[in-house]
């Protein structure tokens, strides 16, 4: 990922992570997240759920392919623009990555702390690709986005 793309990914606040289940049904969530060195973390936290184990982690345990983005949307389309990642997701219960992993993410969003993250599920992001977009002025200057 590209320096600009990183920035990018870590001045947002949240994302939406896109997974596809066995059978091909899509789900996609809002999720806080940290990055680290090529990789997008999310925890499945203690706020109350339904029971069972959540669609995303289902998902992600028969098809771990994923996409997860980032946006930034406003009535001024000048202003619009996305960071769009397709990756390989994998599950962290336990092991020193899931500890740092969530020491990520009650830096970034101190709410963790009184939600005991402590030892919540988490969801790795290996990045594999990304397409970073934002809005242009040869956009408006192309002669086919003139008024008719």
């Amino acid at each position: 990922m590209k320096r600009e793309e990183e920035l990018y990914l870590l001045s947002k606040e949240r994302g939406f992570l896109a997974t596809v289940g066995a059978y091909g049904s899509p789900t996609v969530v809002p999720v806080c997240y940290a990055y680290r060195k090529g990789r997008i973390y999310t925890m499945v936290d203690s706020k109350p759920k339904r029971k069972g184990i959540l669609w995303r982690v289902r998902n992600i345990e028969s098809r771990p392919e994923v996409a997860f983005i980032v946006d930034t949307y406003s009535d001024d389309w000048r202003k619009l623009s996305y960071l769009l990642v397709h990756g390989r997701a994998s599950v962290l219960k336990e092991g020193e990555e899931a500890r740092e992993a969530r020491r990520l993410l009650v830096a970034r969003y101190p709410q963790y702390r009184w939600l005991g993250a402590g030892e919540g599920t988490v969801i790795r992001v290996d990045v594999a690709s990304v397409r970073y977009w934002k809005f242009s002025q040869s956009y408006v200057e192309s002669p086919s986005l003139q008024p008719v």
